[in-house]
């Protein structure tokens, strides 16, 4: 099979067409639900702070028998509560040495890097299509 590019502009213009339908559809959507869906979502993850803050145990709210199950939407708001250790000297001293090694590993990647486009241009390696990928935006 041969593909030729009059065939892939032609299947191009399709997609734009479908995707220009899609998006136009999800924005009245997100317009009509999608708004007040954030809207409550946002004041309803503003309160469980406050609360947490006030004391309130929220584990109510977490796992497979939280009060937060509507049957009647079929929905179940899952809360997720992740704890932080307090300041403590041993994981200050740590936390440093991730740092560290956190740094280290971002020199190694831009010395790869490097190496890499160093190869490339002195033709000693080649390169091959790793993967494609589409992207739609609109045109302004």
């Amino acid at each position: 099979m041969t593909i030729k590019t009059s065939d892939l502009l032609d299947l191009g213009i399709e997609t734009a067409d479908a995707w220009n339908d899609c998006d136009q559809a999800l924005m009245q959507v997100n317009e009509s639900f999608g708004a007040p869906f954030e809207a409550t979502r946002d004041h309803l993850q503003r309160d469980l702070i406050v609360a947490d803050r006030e004391g309130l145990d929220l584990s109510c709210f977490a796992g497979n028998d939280s009060r937060f199950k509507f049957p009647e939407f079929n929905a179940h708001i899952i809360v997720r509560i992740c704890k932080k250790p307090t300041a403590h000297t041993r994981l200050e001293k740590a936390a440093e040495r991730v740092q560290k090694l956190e740094k280290d590993l971002k020199i190694a990647k831009q010395q790869l890097k490097a190496l890499t486009e160093e190869l490339i241009l002195k033709q000693q390696v080649d390169q091959v299509t790793d993967k494609i990928q589409l992207a739609f935006k609109r045109i302004a």
